[in-house]
């Protein structure tokens, strides 16, 4: 357990994924220390979820290649100031991961003292984020060595 939070702070820490937590933190007007343990339960579990999971795992895979048109910090601002980005964004996490992110959402709720919707609305929202970081950590650059990037998570 001490290697899988070792391994999810890391990924927390990353400027990227931090200044992503503090705006979804602004955006849903909810206490940034909530919004991180969210994450710190989801990603763990979705890793684990997509190192079973060939399709989630392409889909994860996918996320982390694709090129934001923007500077991330530039997306946020946006997406905060904006309900029509927010709002594509949640359309988007749905369209990529269905429901099948939805024990993540419950389980991250539960703990972190929160619904199931607001879980669901701060993965969907630092999931940009964490796709870049993860796809910059993959030294392989190739599905197999992301696989393996996820199981640190969760290992």
């Amino acid at each position: 357990m001490l290697i899988q939070l070792e391994n999810v702070q890391r990924v927390m820490s990353d400027d990227v994924v931090d200044m992503s937590l503090t705006m979804t933190a602004q955006m849903f007007s909810l206490p940034k220390v909530t919004v991180t343990k969210i994450v710190q339960i989801g990603l763990p579990m979705m890793a684990k979820m997509a190192a079973k999971n060939p399709e989630l795992l392409k889909r994860m895979y996918a996320a982390t290649l694709a090129k934001p048109p923007e500077p991330l910090p530039d997306f946020y601002s946006r997406m905060e100031q904006s309900p029509v980005v927010r709002q594509a964004t949640m359309d988007d996490y749905k369209a990529t991961y269905g429901a099948m992110f939805e024990a993540v959402n419950r389980e991250s709720a539960r703990q972190a003292g929160t619904t199931d919707g607001q879980a669901r609305d701060v993965i969907a929202a630092t999931l940009p984020a964490i796709s870049q970081t993860l796809g910059r950590a993959n030294a392989g650059g190739d599905q197999d060595t992301f696989c393996d990037l996820l199981r640190t998570l969760f290992a």
